[in-house]
């Protein structure tokens, strides 16, 4: 007997991975990421220097590389970088506020999910692009338009994922907590909250995706700094480098912003099945 529960043991040990193998599939996906941007690189190093697309229309990396070195030597693009950001964390900040509280409540409340969610679902598949005149109109150009087009962006994705974490959570969980005593407030601190972040904490990746979208197209339109607001100048001047060194700017702000996310998803969530493999 002791020796069939040892064997029926070993599959789930050895299922186990260990520190060093997750530190050699971290360092192996990272050199395939290196791998792959070199690679692009100098795809679009070769194509605009063999003359196969127009150099002017599509700057070398060489030459989007010393528009951004210039731009960095100047000031002027930690000056749009630092506006964006702002614009970003403010109606971002909102966003996850709004979103988690009313996702909780529907979810939780399936009455007032009745009355919220017919609203949600008409105002979510409006693009934050059309609310553009409609937002110049209310706040003028400045940074509360583009906090409200942040905000737009990035609520409806932290609200669903809320609801539905909320909504698919275990009720034997729920029910095992009430069995044992639990307070209705340990109910969300102690089992409801743990359980639904691994849903959560994804979409707030997705949601903040979309928020410094929203943020770079807002700045194109409604204000008078940010990243965008450099691109829409910088084309309007023919200066192509700095419109492509800007494109990369908030390509390379977007993937950092991204992995620091992942990160923390990672940390909060290291218990999960899915975050140990």
């Amino acid at each position: 007997m002791e020796a069939n529960a040892d064997a029926g043991r070993l599959p789930l040990e050895a299922a186990k991975p260990s520190h060093s193998g997750l530190q050699k599939a971290m360092k192996t996906r990272s050199v395939r990421a290196a791998i792959g941007l070199a690679a692009f690189f100098a795809i679009w190093q070769a194509v605009t220097g063999l003359g196969f697309v127009d150099g002017f229309l599509l700057p070398s990396p060489v030459g989007v590389a010393q528009a951004l070195w210039e731009l960095a030597l100047d000031g002027s693009l930690w000056v749009h970088l630092g506006a964006s950001l702002q614009r970003v964390a403010i109606g971002f900040l909102l966003a996850c506020i709004v979103g988690l509280v009313l996702g909780l409540i529907c979810g939780w409340w399936r009455t007032v999910s009745d009355f919220v969610r017919p609203v949600v679902e008409a105002l979510r598949p409006i693009p934050p692009l059309a609310w553009i005149p409609i937002t110049i109109l209310w706040f003028g150009l400045g940074d509360a338009a583009s906090y409200f087009l942040v905000f737009l962006g990035a609520v409806f994705p932290a609200f669903v994922a809320t609801y539905t974490a909320v909504r698919g959570l275990d009720r034997n969980q729920m029910n095992a907590a009430l069995c044992l005593g639990a307070k209705p407030w340990q109910l969300f601190t102690d089992v409801l909250i743990p359980a639904s972040l691994p849903i959560i904490l994804p979409g707030l990746r997705i949601a903040l995706g979309v928020g410094w979208m929203c943020v770079v197209t807002a700045e194109l339109i409604a204000a008078q700094t940010g990243l965008g607001y450099l691109i829409q100048q910088s084309r309007m001047l023919f200066q192509i480098n700095n419109v492509v060194a800007g494109m990369v700017t908030i390509g390379l702000v977007g993937f950092l912003m991204s992995a620091l996310l992942e990160r923390l998803e990672r940390r909060v969530n290291a218990w999960a099945p899915s975050e140990r493999n």
